[in-house]
Formats: C-alpha cells, sequence, structure tokens
C-alpha cells in the first residue's frame, strides 16, 4: 500500500499506451463492419443496433463502475476491461448471427466502461490543480490518437486479410495494451479509497440493489458536493453529443450532399468514404495536439472557465461553418475549429471535474462524468438522422451550434452567480460515499 500516488510520468505512458490500443477492434468495426454484413450474417439495420448498443451498456453500468474503483482501487479494474477487450474483440472476428455478435458488444462496452472510468480517476489521483489540465490533455490525446489510427489500420488489416483475420489481429494489438498495463501501470488509489473495501463479497450480494443504490448515490454526489459538477457534466455531454455524435455519424453524408460522389484536390480525386475517413482523423488527430495545450494553459491561469468558454466560441463558430458550407475549403475550416472545440474542451472540463471532486470519490464521479459523454455520443447520431428524416442536415449542425450557445450561457450564469458547495459539505460528503 502506497501513502502517496507514484509520479504521473509512471503513470501518464503505459496508461495512455493501453487505452490507444485498446480502440483498434472497437473502432475498426466503425469502419468496416457495414461492408462485412455477409461474413457476420447481419442486416444492416442490425449492424446500426450492433455500433450503438455498446454505448448503450455505458450508461448504467459508468457509475456502477465507478463505485468499485473507489472500494477496490484502480489497477485490477482496469486490468480486467483489458483483458474482456481483447476477449471481445477476438469473439467479434470468430462469430455470426445476431446474438452471438451482440454478446461480443456488449462485452465491448462494458470493457471500455472499466478502461476509460478507470483511466480518468488514475489521472486524478496522479495529478493536481497545478497541471490536472495538462496531464488530462495528454490522456485525451493518446485517446484521440486511437480513435485517429484504429480505423485507418484496422481498415487497412481487413482489406488485406479478410475480416475476421483482421479483427483477430487487432484483438492482438489490444492484448499489446493489455501486456504493458500488465507490466508498467501502477495502483494509483489513495489508501483511503481502497481501505473502505469491507465486505469481499460486496458486489456479489444483492447486485439489483446494489446497482440502483450507485444510481441514488452517484446523482447525490454530484449535486450536494458542488453546483458546478454538474454544469460541467452538461458541457461535456454537449461536446460529445456534437463531436463523436454529430460530426462522426454525418460527415461523410455532408460531404456528398455538399461536393457529389467524389472530393477534388487539385489533380487528386478521393471518394467520399476515403476523405470523410481522412477528414476524420486529422479532426482527432488535431484535437490530441490541442488539448495538452489547452490545458496548461488553464494551469498557468489557475481558472478554467475561459478556456471551456473559448473552446464553446470555437465550437460556435465550426458548427456554425458546417451548417451553410459549400465549399470543401470550409467544410475544412468548421471541422478545424470543432476539432480545437473538443480537444480544448475534453482536457479542461476532465481538469474541472477533478478540481471540483470530492476525496475519496473520484472513481464515483468520474462514472457519471463518463456516463455524460456517453449520453451525448449516443444521442448525436439518433437526433441528427431523426432530423434528416423531415428537414436538410444543416439542422442537425445548428442544432449543435445552439447547444454550444446553451453551454456558454451556462458558463456565464456560473461566472458571473459564483456560488459553490462548501469544503466541509464535499468532506462530509466523502465520508457518505466510503461508509455507505
Amino acid at each position: 500500500m502506497i501513502a502517496q500516488p507514484p509520479p504521473p510520468s509512471r503513470v501518464l505512458l503505459p496508461l495512455g499506451l493501453a487505452v490507444c490500443l485498446s480502440l483498434f477492434g472497437d473502432l475498426t468495426l466503425y469502419a468496416v463492419l457495414v461492408t462485412q454484413l455477409d461474413v457476420v450474417g447481419l442486416s444492416l439495420g442490425a449492424a446500426g443496433v450492433m455500433l450503438g448498443v455498446n454505448r448503450l451498456v455505458r450508461v448504467p453500468g459508468n457509475p456502477f463502475a465507478g463505485l468499485l474503483f473507489d472500494r477496490w482501487g484502480r489497477r485490477p479494474l482496469f486490468l480486467l476491461g483489458m483483458l474482456v477487450g481483447v476477449l471481445s474483440v477476438a469473439a467479434s472476428g470468430l462469430v455470426r448471427g445476431f446474438w452471438p455478435f451482440l454478446a461480443t458488444r456488449l462485452g465491448w462496452g462494458i470493457a471500455w466502461t472499466l478502461i476509460n472510468v478507470g483511466g480518468m480517476a488514475m489521472v486524478l489521483d496522479v495529478s493536481t490543480a497545478a497541471d490536472r489540465g495538462r496531464l488530462t490533455g495528454l490522456y485525451n490525446t493518446w485517446m484521440l490518437v486511437g480513435l485517429a489510427l484504429g480505423p485507418l489500420v484496422g481498415g487497412v488489416l481487413v482489406d488485406l486479410f479478410g475480416f475476421r483475420a483482421g479483427l483477430l489481429a487487432c484483438a492482438g494489438i489490444t492484448t499489446i495494451g493489455l501486456a504493458i498495463a500488465l507490466g508498467a501501470l501502477p495502483e494509483t488509489a489513495p489508501p483511503l479509497a481502497r481501505d473502505t473495501r469491507t465486505d469481499p463479497h460486496w458486489p456479489l450480494t444483492g447486485l439489483r440493489h446494489r446497482l440502483r443504490d450507485a444510481w441514488r448515490r452517484q446523482v447525490g454526489a454530484i449535486l450536494r458536493a458542488d453546483r458546478r459538477l454538474p454544469a460541467v457534466a452538461g458541457l461535456f455531454l454537449i461536446t460529445q453529443l456534437a463531436g463523436e455524435g454529430v460530426v462522426f455519424s454525418t460527415i461523410s453524408l455532408l460531404l456528398q450532399q455538399r461536393l457529389g460522389t467524389a472530393v477534388h484536390l487539385g489533380s487528386l480525386v478521393l471518394g467520399v468514404a476515403s476523405a470523410s475517413g481522412v477528414l476524420l482523423a486529422l479532426r482527432s488527430l488535431l484535437a490530441g495536439a490541442i488539448g495538452p495545450l489547452a490545458g496548461h494553459l488553464s494551469d498557468l491561469r489557475g481558472n478554467r472557465w475561459p478556456v471551456i468558454a473559448g473552446s464553446l466560441v470555437a465550437g460556435i463558430a465550426g458548427f456554425g461553418l458546417l451548417s451553410f458550407a459549400t465549399s470543401l475549403g470550409i467544410i475544412v475550416l468548421g471541422v478545424v475549429l470543432s476539432a480545437v472545440s473538443g480537444g480544448a474542451a475534453l482536457a479542461t472540463l476532465a481538469a474541472q471535474v477533478g478540481d471540483l471532486t470530492p476525496p475519496g470519490s473520484e472513481g464515483v464521479v468520474m462514472g457519471a462524468y463518463a456516463t455524460a459523454g456517453d449520453v451525448g455520443s449516443m444521442a448525436g447520431p439518433f437526433l441528427a438522422f431523426a432530423l434528416l428524416s423531415v428537414a436538410d442536415l444543416r439542422w442537425a449542425y445548428l442544432l449543435c451550434t445552439f447547444a454550444f450557445l446553451a453551454g456558454l450561457w451556462l458558463v456565464w450564469q456560473l461566472l458571473t452567480h459564483p456560488e459553490t458547495g462548501s469544503a466541509n459539505g464535499s468532506a462530509e460528503l466523502a465520508e457518505d460515499l466510503l461508509a455507505s
């Protein structure tokens, strides 16, 4: 048992590599599943279900996972998530039919819940208010590198070796991440969190009651500790709805509607699918580069709200441009601004949550924070395609613009009415969570 968390340099590299490599299989499915329906025995509608059901699992699962991380520490459950990720990706390449494939996607949803909530809790463990923005930015950079490289590498593997061999190769890549975490990732949970494991059989008894109780205490933790916490979670929901939700699901359709079936770059002609893949990869890489810079800026200022507000302004400009773009240059500029917005928001919002989280409840609060993001990323495609049935695509981007405007208004309200929870209240809350 450690009295102090390990230094960030010892945690961020193995953690970031493991998280990055864990994403390859899931993102490969997003890139190729609709072209492999005969291989996996699915209809087009069923493929849509498979690509979304893993996020549905995470909505109720994140708070419960956060509670477990506060009870059992970070490393064992993170490693379990990596192992389940390897098995679920490998199984995705082997099974055929709706129900077996559904089981693999549910398994991935559980795996990513443990990986993501555990990873964010570890970053909070090893960071302070002076460096939390930079460290959360670096953590998100690893994740965004996975988002950029995963579908590209996975798509190439599937083209070269076929769907089943390609998915097994992606499982092998995730296994490398598991081995790195197993050999190099230390435990980071503070002794206070790990000393509260009073009942070794706790998660196996009264599971339904515990899940319901986890949700109740999750909501209570956010609302009672500090009124800014639910506001930050709401801003994260907006960011994920617009970025991972709307942009990722509609950018190819936008290119097709505005530019036709081919995208011309001088003498180079790209198909819409290739052009959208390049745009999304560049968006993820740019967001990954912006995150540490924005986080470090918020550390230097000692106040993260101006940087958060700046990310919302960039989002308003980016989605405003996408709403009315008719040329490739304007579309690229809109995507770039949305990347700046997303990268800055991911780093500074997570750091702000860390600043406001009561000691001893990092896991449970990060579980709620992750849930807000999953709700947003899951709702984005549904809202966008629901609007497409009755209106032009531009209205989906205008919806995101208005959402960012609402977020900017919320930040303004918090800055002009700075009422916060007391330190004593936060301490009492942490004791309540740990004792319950």
